[in-house]
Parts: structure tokens; sequence; C-alpha cells
């Protein structure tokens, strides 16, 4: 039994730098608990009643931005709106909430990449989050597209690729195992090449190096429920699937660990 204050799971790559194989810990303040080795296994999620920002650690009534309290949502560099919207970046013109962290995250080269999280998307990351981003996303394959001085110029090459594929993960469809062959990420890679040269932005393109990732799931789900804990107070059955940030319980039921960080659980093995 481990209870603690949840973080998003920790996802390790315990495969190839190309061929990447998820393993997953639960994060409870300083505890961890390896998953992985839990599925299969019957256990319980019980919510304490208690959150706690995850920036200063206060208590709150309400989690704003997976896991903080309202004054740090508004304040916190970490949530800023260049966070899901990297083409409002202002870094580069040396504006910033905390411009130290913007060094550290919005000033260094990002990626644009197209992958299939149950339907084929663009997006970017920081070059260090590689594959992490993926694994959040719960994306099976993967394709860098080309890489970027800063944040802000990722951002303005991912508005332009939006006009031609999707920005966003499906993730019923990612939860129901969907994959789809048709697509080839060189063929789409390249039309992505195609659609923003000459169009004035900054970049080099990478190689066409082809991501796949597998993760711990013993069988995806047909139908997708989905459970919080702003409507129930515990949540068990046998752990059946981990994919991207969600726990698959009983082959139906999904929990998504990130958006209930802050919250204090009690995580027990049911004998």
């Amino acid at each position: 039994m481990e209870n603690g204050v949840l973080r998003k799971m920790r996802i390790d790559n315990s495969g190839t730098p190309i061929s990447i194989v998820a393993n997953y810990t639960m994060m409870l303040d300083e505890k961890e608990l390896e998953l992985n080795g839990l599925l299969g296994k019957p256990f319980s999620i019980q919510y304490l009643g208690n959150i706690y920002c995850i920036k200063c650690g206060k208590k709150t009534t309400k989690s704003f931005g997976q896991g903080f309290c309202y004054p740090c949502f508004i304040s916190a560099p970490e949530t800023e709106e260049c966070v899901l919207r990297p083409e409002l970046c202002r870094a580069h013109l040396g504006q910033a909430r905390d411009i130290e962290f913007a060094m550290k995250h919005c000033l260094i080269d990002h990626y644009v990449y197209l992958a299939w999280s149950g339907g084929l998307k663009v997006g970017i990351t920081r070059h260090h989050q590689i594959p992490t981003r993926w694994l959040d996303q719960g994306a099976t394959k993967a394709m860098i597209v080309c890489k970027t001085p800063n944040r802000y110029t990722a951002g303005q090459i991912e508005v332009e690729l939006k006009k031609i594929f999707a920005d966003k993960t499906n993730w019923q469809s990612m939860l129901k195992g969907k994959e789809d062959d048709t697509y080839k990420l060189k063929t789409e890679k390249a039309k992505a090449l195609e659609f923003i040269n000459g169009k004035g932005f900054s970049y080099s393109v990478e190689d066409d190096s082809e991501f796949a990732i597998e993760y711990p799931v013993l069988s995806f789900p047909e139908k997708v429920k989905s459970f919080s804990f702003d409507k129930v107070t515990e949540i068990k059955g046998t752990l059946t699937g981990i994919k991207g940030q969600y726990l698959m319980i009983d082959y139906e039921k999904v929990f998504n660990v990130r958006n209930h960080s802050g919250y204090q659980v009690e995580i027990k093995l049911v004998e």
C-alpha cells in the first residue's frame, strides 16, 4: 500500500532509441511505484479528499492546468500561454513570466514531428523531450520533420501544418489501439516539408528515422469508459494496460493520471 500526492507517470525507455518500450512508474510525492509488474493484477486507487498544488504545495479546493492552484496557474512559467499555444511564445523577444525558465524551455532547439496516436497528428517538442512527448501522448510511431531554433518558430510551423494535419490526440482511438498502416510517415513528412518550403521559416531537415513505441497492454478496450475523482472516490479492478498517461482497468475503464496531478491518493493491491 502506498499513499501520496499524484504526479504524471514517469515513462522510461527500456528498449532502444528507435524501438522504444515504455516502462511506467507512478510518482507519489517522493515515492515511486513500478507499474509494469502490476499488469494483470487487481488494485485500487482511492482519492483521500485533498488536492495540493504541484508548484507551491498549498492545499487547494480545485486543480487548474493539471495540478496547479489558481495563483500559480496564472503566474507560473510552466503555465504560460505558449505551453499550449507555442506560436504565441515571446521569449525570443525577451518577454516571458520568467526569462531564465524561458531560456531553458523556449529558447532552445525544438522539433516539429508527425506521430500516430489514434490518428496522424503534427506536434512540437523540446529536443530533449524525445521520446517522452510521444510516450505521454500514447503515440505508437513518430518521425521528426524538422528542427527549429526556438519554441516560437516551431509553433509557427505547426500552425501552418495544421492546415493539412490534425494537431490533437484522438485519445479514445489511441486507447482502443487504433492503427492505420496506410499512413507512411516518410511520405507524410515529405508532404509536410513541401507545404512549408519557401514560406520563410527557419528550420533544418532531420533524417527519416521512424520511431516505434510499444506499451504494456494486455488487450485494448472496444469501448472506453473514463473515470474521474470529480465523480467517484475510488477506482478498482485489474490493471489491463497502460498507455500515454492512462491506466486501463478491467479492459474498458480508463483513468487519466496526469489530469489528477496534485490529488492525494492511496494505492493498494487487492488480494
